[in-house]
This record gives structure tokens, C-alpha cells and sequence, in this order.
């Protein structure tokens, strides 16, 4: 048996079954784009915020959307926020009393600033200090009438006795949570009522390596009376975003990937937070690729373990893979309310970043996504934050946090540069509530043939997110088309094409699959 044909052979156990998968471990493959048709929208900036907003921005919205600041005044870094059972809007106003945007632990001058609109029009009233005297807050979450706050180094508990949003009653909840000056300094709190718990997010102490807290680098769980906590799942190297999906109630995050890669990798990415589950850091990412441990910094992981093996292979494929260092922060999953009913139950997204990777970042998606993580696609929902990149000097917003109110507003901070809420509303391309009928494109996922190299046939599977018309053909490596496969509309679902080359010379082809907008393509090669 030649040396060749022993390698085939070794390489076709795990061959077969990739031949059966589309998504294989080991590889990366990004969540397919869609377009939602952005339009250029003036912001609205009311009167008595003229002045402190600078004039003529311009923001990149779908057909309908129309975009106006709703708070500006007083705000220092304002992060995620909450909305309590009087509609009121609540904000970490995480900034407050520094200078810098990026500053160590230093004195207690965080707040929670409350946001009234008492007359309705869709403009923060006052800016009110519900809480102050904290570290650097980054989140907050309200449970039984009470609001928790999720410090660097605790997670508070307040109350407001008197409904004047000042809240009086102070106490500590859940104390020791792992902290340092840098590089993951804030804390997301989620309230889970139907499981009467807390989920927080700790990000790791480092960029890759091994850590001495089983604290770090996690989600953990807390019930809601405080008597149980644990480590809810790891490998989450800085989960900053986290909400639970309204159909299924499963926790979802955003995490943020290591940055001493440059470039496109390791993206980041959007998935469901599972009970027990890794997530990869510190010795993975993606569906089971393997960190580069040669690069700078990473030599503190290795050496690899049987149970880092076993850790790997016991991570599931990422709901959604989006381009790296774009750093996705909150995640909010918009519910049944005004939007064009495309939107219901999609996952909004911020980009706080995107000056080190392939997308430009600083803006907002949409994540189109079945409810258990499956036929993902992302499109851009809000830019124009950076309108001209790369040049650095125009930013003029960096995306944070994400929430939505009783009518169905979105609302949006900036926590830099550009220190305010925002507001989005719809009321259709008429100025009339109007349903667009948004329809969202087929998606495509072609796998590797299986065998390859082959002679004289190899099989060629693909998969589609829904019916559309699909062209499957060869061409030589010069671009030469030599086989049709199949060209015509197909159902949802897997498929799959035989290609018999018993006709064609040994050489590299490739194989290109065009569905609706879409085109991917895959080297095979053919030896006699």
C-alpha cells in the first residue's frame, strides 16, 4: 500500500463523519451576513440637550427607524441598563468622577442614575443618583421590587421605601466576587426569576492563561435568597453581555475572544450559556480549535492535559461566530412588541470596538436566530458611529448596553467619547406603523467533500436554512467550469451530490455553491 493511500485510510474515520457534518470540531465558521437595507437617519437631538451633543450626526438605520437622544446630561460612562416595574429607566452610570476611559480601581464615584419620562415624549426628564458610592458598576438587574447592582468587587442590594427613585436601603448581597485593577473589571447580573436566581459574569485576570480562582473566567449562579452559589459554567474569558431568551429562558452571552492575535481570529462569540458547559478559554475557541500557544503571552498554558483534551472536545458548536475584536457587549433579546415581527425574539448586539480586526465595529446587529442557537445569520442594525474608517479621530459613540420599554423602544448607551442614551423607534417608512415584510435570506453551509483526495468519485453535502434556488458546480483551479451538479430550487434541510470524475485528469478543482446571495466554495482534490 503506498504511503498515500495508508494516510487516505488513516484520515477516513474522521473524514466520514465530517462528511456527515457541515460544521465539523475543529473548524471556524462565521455566522452568514444578512443585509436589512440601512438607510442614513438623522439624530434628533431635543432642545435642551442642543449644546452638550455635537450637530449634524448621522446614523444608519433600517427603513422605518427613526433615532433621538434621550439622555445626555450627567452621564459618565453609562453601561448597561434596567427598566423597574414603574417603567422607569436605570442606568450604571459606571464613568462617573473619572477622567480616563480606561482608570484602575480608585475611589467609590460610580452611580445608578434613574431616567424618569414623566410626560411620555420620549425624553429622560431629570437624571436622578438612585445609588451612589460605587466602584465601577457596570450592571444592574431589578427582582422582587429591589434592585441589585453588580459592583467590580460585590453585588448590591438596594431599595427604594418611598418611590422617589432614591434608594435608601443599602446592602451587600453576594461579597468576595473576584476582582483586580485590569484587564476585566466589570460584573453583568442577570435576575432569573422563573429559576429565582442571579447569573454573573467574571472575566479572567489575564489575556490567556491558567487561573488560580475557579471563579475567574466564568459564569456563576446565585439563588435568589442568597444561600446558594456556584460556578454555573467556564471558559467564558469575558461574558459581558448576558440576557435570557423569552421562549426558552436559557442564559446567552457575549463573550469577548483573546487579543494578542491580530487580524481575524479568534472571533468572537454569541451562544447559550449551558449548566456544566466550557466555553474554550484558556485553551480553545471557536468549535474546537486549539489556541496558538506560540504567540506571545501564551506559553503560561501549556503543558496540555488529558482533562484540557477532554475539556475541548466536550465544547458544543457556537450558536453565532462574529468577527473578532469587534467586542460585543450587551445582548438583549428584543420580545413582542412594535418591531416588524422579523425582529421578535432576534438578539440585539452592541460592538463597543473593531479597530484591530477585519469589521470596523462600534455599532449594533441583529442576530436572527432559531431558539436553540441553530440557522443563525447577523446583519447590521445601527452604524455610523465610525463614519469613515480608518480613521480613528471620527468615532463619535461607542455602543454598550441594550434594553427596550413597555412600547417597544430600543434604547442604546454610549459610554464614551460621546456620554448618552439613545432611543430607537419605529413607525414604518409611511411615518405610520406599517409591517415592512422583512424576509430574511436563505442561508448555505457547504461541507468539505468527502474523501478528498479522491479517485474517481467524491460526495458533496450542503445544507440550507430554507427553499431557494442553488447552483452546485466544478471549475478547474483557473476558473474553468467543467461540471454541473445540480442547478435548480431546493427545500430546506441536507443534501447531498455524488461527483463522479472518472473522465477528469488528476489536478485541484473546486466546487462552488451559490444559494439565493450567498457563494462558498471548497478545494477538492483528484489523484489517479
Amino acid at each position: 500500500m503506498s504511503l498515500l493511500k495508508k494516510t487516505i485510510t488513516l484520515l477516513a474515520l474522521p473524514a466520514l463523519l465530517w462528511a456527515q457534518d457541515p460544521y465539523p470540531p475543529g473548524t471556524v465558521q462565521m455566522t452568514p451576513e444578512v443585509d436589512l437595507n440601512l438607510q442614513p437617519v438623522a439624530l434628533t437631538v431635543p432642545a435642551q440637550f442642543q449644546g452638550e451633543v455635537p450637530d449634524n450626526l448621522t446614523l444608519n438605520l433600517p427603513p422605518g427607524f427613526s433615532v433621538k437622544v434621550f439622555a445626555v446630561t450627567g452621564l459618565r460612562g453609562p453601561r448597561m441598563m434596567a427598566f423597574n416595574a414603574d417603567g422607569v429607566l436605570h442606568v450604571a452610570n459606571m464613568k462617573a468622577g473619572t477622567a480616563d476611559e480606561f482608570v484602575p480601581l480608585g475611589d467609590p464615584t460610580g452611580q445608578i442614575v434613574a431616567l424618569p419620562d414623566r410626560d411620555n415624549d420620549g425624553v429622560a426628564d431629570t437624571v436622578i443618583v438612585a445609588a451612589d458610592s460605587l466602584l465601577w458598576a457596570n450592571s444592574l438587574a431589578f427582582y422582587g421590587g429591589d434592585m441589585y447592582v453588580a459592583d467590580t468587587h460585590e453585588i448590591l442590594k438596594f431599595s427604594d421605601n418611598d418611590g422617589d427613585l432614591v434608594y435608601e436601603t443599602r446592602s451587600v448581597f453576594a461579597s468576595n466576587i473576584p476582582t483586580a485593577g485590569s484587564p476585566h473589571i466589570t460584573r453583568t447580573i442577570v435576575a432569573d426569576e422563573a429559576n429565582q436566581c442571579f447569573y454573573i459574569s467574571i472575566g479572567s485576570s489575564c489575556d490567556v492563561c491558567r487561573e488560580s480562582d475557579p471563579e475567574r473566567a466564568t459564569v456563576i449562579r446565585i439563588s435568589a435568597d442568597g444561600q446558594e452559589r456556584r460556578v454555573f459554567a467556564t471558559g467564558l474569558r469575558n461574558a459581558i453581555g448576558l440576557d435570557l431568551h423569552p421562549v426558552t429562558g436559557d442564559l446567552w452571552a457575549t463573550n469577548n475572544g483573546h487579543t494578542e492575535v491580530p487580524d481575524s481570529m479568534p472571533p468572537e462569540w454569541i451562544d447559550i450559556v449551558r449548566d456544566g458547559g466550557f466555553y474554550g478559554w484558556p485553551l480553545a475557541y471557536g468549535y474546537q480549535v486549539w489556541i496558538d500557544f506560540t504567540i506571545r503571552g501564551h506559553w503560561r498554558v501549556p503543558p496540555i492535559t488529558a482533562v484540557d483534551t477532554l475539556l475541548v472536545q466536550s465544547m458544543q458548536r457556537p450558536a453565532a461566530l462574529v468577527d473578532a475584536h469587534t467586542a460585543p457587549m450587551d445582548i438583549y433579546f428584543y420580545p413582542a412588541r412594535n418591531f416588524p415581527s422579523a425582529y421578535q425574539n432576534a438578539a440585539f448586539v452592541a460592538y463597543r470596538s473593531g479597530f484591530r480586526g477585519p469589521d470596523p465595529g462600534h455599532k449594533v446587529v441583529a442576530l436572527f436566530v432559531d431558539p436553540d442557537g441553530s440557522n443563525a445569520t447577523v446583519g447590521d442594525f445601527m452604524t455610523g458611529f465610525w463614519p469613515n474608517p480608518p480613521n480613528q479621530d471620527n468615532i463619535w459613540g461607542k455602543p454598550v448596553g441594550l434594553t427596550s420599554d413597555s412600547q417597544g423602544n430600543l434604547y442604546m448607551t454610549s459610554d464614551w467619547i460621546n456620554h448618552l442614551v439613545l432611543r430607537v423607534e419605529y413607525q414604518g417608512a409611511t411615518g405610520v406603523r406599517e409591517e415592512p415584510g422583512i424576509t430574511l435570506p436563505v442561508t448555505a453551509t457547504l461541507a468539505q467533500n468527502y474523501p478528498n483526495p479522491f479517485n474517481p468519485e467524491t460526495r458533496i453535502t450542503y445544507r440550507l436554512s430554507g427553499e431557494t434556488n442553488i447552483d452546485l458546480s466544478v471549475f478547474t483551479i483557473s476558473g474553468q467550469k467543467v461540471a454541473t451538479l445540480f442547478s435548480g430550487r431546493q427545500s430546506a434541510g441536507e443534501h447531498g451530490v455524488t461527483w463522479h470524475a472518472g473522465d477528469f485528469a488528476s489536478g485541484i478543482y473546486l466546487v462552488k455553491l451559490w444559494a439565493g446571495a450567498s457563494e462558498q466554495v471548497r478545494k477538492m482534490i483528484l489523484l489517479r
